[in-house]
């Protein structure tokens, strides 16, 4: 069960990646801005995980969970706008000042905060391959940011700050919703989530005319940050979530900015210099090393 747990994370960090680069070939195309696609991706995906709750059954299931204990209510709320919808909005803008392979990898700085808060929940210290992931996460984003010299960001300011945030959003999303899937199915979580958050975003921009995310040229970025990497992605992760810690769960997810970074060299064009590459290395070096560490620890043990 934990290898398809694993594989359900892998399957999600993925479908993430391509959201990234959707995202940016969507700006790219299109007048409409971060918060414009935040409402019409959450909207649309709240619709069809509705749809899936109802198939699935677990519909009236997840309203009598909620109708015995209405604090729940409160807690898919706060999932939806404090988790969903920050994380997408700020993960879209950061893509927007910048591109999606820099905002994906500083995005992933997300581990890094989920180990060192589950850390501090349990008043445990972080085992050594997750401390050596924390390590790794930042040299990497300093790197990545500076390119080695300290006074020269080398990546937009605005995109290092929202994808910064945006990892904050994801620790959210990467710790929060795992004590919810005692009491009620991910369908529904997910389907109040969405159309919560998708309503605090279209109150802070009522998006009227949806028609643009309809065009010929923007049509198959818009269907696969709806459905890849909405609907599937986050279906896979809170499925994976379910059996994985938080901190495995999180890290696991980080094969996103490997994926980014490479699809980008050769969609977009997207150079980095040798300290820059060395960055994300490290990075990606982030996601092996709890698991390499512990292996290794276990077999010194024996």
């Amino acid at each position: 069960m934990k290898l398809f747990a694993v594989i359900m994370v892998l399957i999600a960090g993925t479908m993430w990646a391509g959201t990234g680069l959707a995202a940016q070939d969507f700006f790219r195309k299109s007048s409409l801005d971060a918060m414009d696609l935040t409402v019409f991706r959450m909207f649309s995906a709240g619709i069809i995980m509705f749809l899936v709750s109802l198939m699935k059954g677990q519909w009236k299931a997840g309203v009598r969970a909620v109708k015995r204990k209405p604090l729940l209510f409160l807690e898919l709320v706060f999932y939806g706008i404090v988790g969903l919808m920050l994380m997408h909005y700020t993960y879209f803008a950061s893509i927007a000042a910048g591109n999606a392979a820099a905002a994906t990898v500083i995005q992933y700085t997300c581990p890094a905060m989920v180990i060192l808060w589950v850390s501090l929940k349990n008043r445990k210290i972080p085992a050594r391959g997750e401390l050596l992931a924390v390590v790794l996460a930042i040299a990497g984003v300093f790197l990545l940011v500076t390119g080695g010299d300290i006074h020269r960001i080398s990546v937009p300011a605005a995109c290092v700050y929202l994808a910064l945030a945006s990892a904050l959003f994801f620790a959210v999303c990467a710790v929060y919703p795992k004590h919810l899937m005692t009491v009620m199915d991910n369908s529904f979580i997910l389907a109040i989530g969405m159309f919560t958050g998708a309503i605090s975003a279209w109150l802070i921009d009522p998006v009227t005319d949806y028609s643009g995310f309809f065009q010929r040229s923007v049509l198959f970025d818009s269907f696969w940050i709806v459905i890849c990497g909405t609907v599937v992605a986050f279906t896979c992760y809170n499925a994976g979530l379910h059996y994985l810690s938080e901190a495995q769960a999180s890290v696991t997810a980080t094969v996103e900015p490997a994926v980014s970074v490479i699809a980008s060299f050769f969609l977009f064009d997207v150079r980095f210099d040798s300290l820059q590459a060395l960055g994300i290395l490290l990075v990606i070096l982030a996601i092996a090393a709890p698991g390499l560490v512990g292996r290794q620890g276990s077999r010194q043990e024996k």
